[in-house]
């Protein structure tokens, strides 16, 4: 019974120091630091389960504008093993959904109908805007009522995932590409906030 005892608690102790803490910036923290900042309410946190990675989110702070090495590529290899024809002149939205959380889940989260129907209002506002390629990718499709309505695809290869995305973040998320620019908003978004990354990035 004793040796069970000591082989939990060296389990337990593996399974600590193998998770890896970061702040808003990336750096990486040790968990009292990390635990600390979650005191504050302005401060939430996602993860990667597969890397046992947690990151500090600021509630404030949850988009980013970046640049990517080449977009005709992502465009070639989406068009690709997604069988699709987007026109790399245009920007390209992507709207992701990571998978069943609580966010998505629960009961603020629109029902299949009222989706819809905001899905479609989204579209007509980036419309006035500009053209723009549409696609939505999803990780993983449990709990995703628009499969078929809205052709949801499965991200290949984690494509999206590893380029933008690396963390769960809770309800969707969104990511602006334009020529080699891109704007990402992570996790629940409204259309306004969209609608203005769209316009920022077009001024890029």
């Amino acid at each position: 019974m004793k040796q069970l005892f000591l082989l939990c608690c060296m389990l337990l102790q593996y399974t600590i120091n193998a998770q890896t803490y970061y702040n808003v910036d990336n750096n990486k923290i040790d968990k009292t630091t990390f635990d600390r900042y979650l005191l504050d309410k302005q401060y939430y946190y996602v993860e990667n389960d597969s890397l046992k990675t947690y990151k500090l989110m600021d509630r404030d702070q949850r988009s980013e504008i970046g640049s990517l090495g080449d977009s005709e590529n992502l465009f070639k290899e989406l068009n690709e093993k997604l069988n699709l024809k987007l026109d790399s002149s245009k920007p390209l939205i992507i709207y992701y959904y990571p998978g069943k959380d609580p966010c998505n889940s629960g009961g603020m989260y629109p029902i299949k109908r009222e989706y819809l129907k905001s899905s479609k209002q989204l579209a007509k506002k980036v419309r006035k805007i500009t053209n723009v390629n549409v696609i939505r990718i999803y990780k993983n499709n449990k709990g995703l009522s628009t499969l078929s309505e809205l052709g949801w695809k499965k991200d290949p290869n984690a494509l999206i995932e590893n380029l933008f995305f690396n963390y769960h973040y809770g309800c969707e998320s969104f990511v602006i590409i334009n020529k080699n620019k891109y704007a990402a908003g992570f996790g629940e978004y409204g259309h306004q906030q969209v609608t203005e990354s769209l316009k920022n990035i077009l001024n890029q």
